[in-house]
């Protein structure tokens, strides 16, 4: 929507990287596979759909280049301790931060576990997320199909070999528990 585009509202409900750096990214790619290099060690950059409002809004945030520099560093997650460090810095900076903001550092959470996971896709549906592994993913068939043979029909398998994974309500904290979880279990 270029009217939101424009205003400086930025409204992110799918988590991915921004253009230019997925091009500089593909640049690192191209010249690793000319170098003969593996490519399989490329880091995974996991789509996160949850349909949550997650964003820095502009009321918050009024100057675009902060607001883009903090969507950067968000970007840069790899654990707890950063997402800390960055909420301290927001609040001491711009007061509490609203809901989409806390959303959206959640989101980047799950993105970290998903990297570590080798879980390329999370996707929520009505009262599911489903999950789509990679090849390189650390999690072991025999251990999703005993998720799924379980009693208590939590876990299920998609045709598609996703992980559907049944639940109450999907807030990014309740998904992130889920995948901490799984995380136990490689």
């Amino acid at each position: 929507n270029s009217s939101a585009a424009t205003s400086g509202e930025i409204g992110l409900t799918t988590v991915h990287q921004p253009s230019r750096e997925m091009g500089q990214e593909m640049a690192r790619m191209l010249l690793s596979l000319l170098r003969g290099e593996p490519t399989e060690e490329m880091e995974l950059d996991p789509e996160i759909n949850l349909r949550i409002p997650a964003m820095i809004p502009e009321a918050y945030i009024k100057d675009i280049r902060i607001r883009l520099s903090y969507y950067k560093a968000l970007a840069d997650i790899r654990s707890h301790e950063d997402i800390e460090k960055i909420e301290e810095e927001l609040k001491d900076q711009f007061g509490e931060l609203p809901d989409p903001t806390l959303n959206l550092m959640g989101l980047m959470l799950i993105r970290s576990i998903c990297r570590n996971l080798g879980i390329q896709d999370v996707s929520a549906g009505a009262k599911n997320v489903s999950l789509k592994f990679s090849p390189q993913t650390k999690m072991k068939p025999e251990t999703v199909i005993g998720l799924a043979m379980r009693e208590n029909k939590k876990y299920s398998i998609t045709p598609d070999n996703r992980l559907n994974i049944r639940m109450n309500s999907i807030t990014w904290p309740a998904v992130f528990e889920e995948l901490q979880y799984l995380k136990t279990l490689i």
